[in-house]
């Protein structure tokens, strides 16, 4: 008789504790910007066949899809994988506030080493990760995008 109503606190406590750990400001399930990174530099026609060192211009278009304000903080993006060319971890602050609804478009650039040489160079497509910081009037969050860029319009 006591093993069972030993059991049986202890289902209830479980319960109890798994009902106090499930969040309660509905806030916190804030619903992610959309995200989308292109590429907006190419390498030209003379220095196709280069290896080394380049810079490479990004725009990331943010859309705000919460019901509250965001401000975007800061943006880190970092090559995936082969590609044209990589990326080392790379991070570039902002100040972009965006409330419910709106979008906006925020350009940067970044180093990168082309590490075999090739016909169409730093033109062929490059997977990247893109990390968006950004504060809420709950905190600060993130999101993260892999997506995969390309020089040649339509291309990628």
């Amino acid at each position: 008789m006591i093993g069972k109503r030993w059991h049986a606190t202890i289902l209830i406590l479980f319960l109890l504790g798994c009902a106090s750990a499930a969040p309660r400001n509905k806030t916190a399930s804030l619903t992610e910007p959309e995200i989308r990174i292109t590429q907006l530099s190419s390498v030209s026609e003379a220095a196709r066949h280069i290896t080394g060192g380049i810079s490479v211009q990004y725009r990331v278009d943010i859309a705000n899809r919460a019901n509250a304000p965001i401000t975007i903080k800061r943006i880190q993006i970092v090559s995936i994988g082969g590609g044209a060319y990589g990326v080392s971890p790379t991070s570039s602050p902002f100040d972009a506030r965006l409330l419910p609804g709106e979008a906006t478009a925020l350009e940067f650039w970044a180093p990168a080493f082309i590490s075999d040489a090739t016909i169409m160079g730093a033109n062929r497509p490059v997977t990247l990760s893109v990390t968006v910081q950004y504060d809420t009037p709950s905190g600060s969050q993130r999101s993260i995008v892999v997506q995969q860029v390309n020089a040649m319009p339509g291309a990628g």
